[in-house]
């Protein structure tokens, strides 16, 4: 019997320590460059954030102003394909979206790596921060 609740322990304790249910793209990614028609540009004032299974904002430094602007909105993850909702349409002219509404698919998300290719083809790089 004592083995028994070893092992039953065990298992919880195993279980308890694992990730189920919880997207590898929860936290922090800060977006490094931006591959476009085979140019690649470095980037350091954006972030992504993945708060929850639904929850997304992202995160924008401007330099000349020494502020941040932060964008909220919502998103969906379905086997390789991201997609996101903004709620703003204001502060578009801070990143690359012509849209609120934008997908992604999912080439590679590993603890330290993401890596998005949006609809039209432009990959982002992106390492935990």
């Amino acid at each position: 019997m004592k083995k028994f609740l070893i092992y039953i322990a065990l298992i919880l304790l195993t279980l308890s320590c694992t990730d189920i249910g919880n997207s590898p793209l929860k936290g922090k990614w800060q977006l490094k460059t931006i591959e476009k028609e085979g140019i690649t540009t470095n980037v350091d004032t954006v972030w992504y954030n993945f708060q929850s299974e639904s929850i997304f904002s992202i995160q924008i430094y401007n330099p000349r102003a020494d502020s941040y602007y932060v964008i909220y909105g919502f998103r969906e993850e379905i086997d390789q394909t991201l997609s996101i909702e903004i709620h703003y349409d204001i502060t578009l002219g801070y990143i690359d979206w012509t849209d609120r509404f934008r997908d992604f698919t999912i080439e590679k998300c590993t603890g330290k790596e993401l890596i998005l290719r949006g609809e039209e083809g432009n990959r982002y790089d992106f390492i935990r921060f």
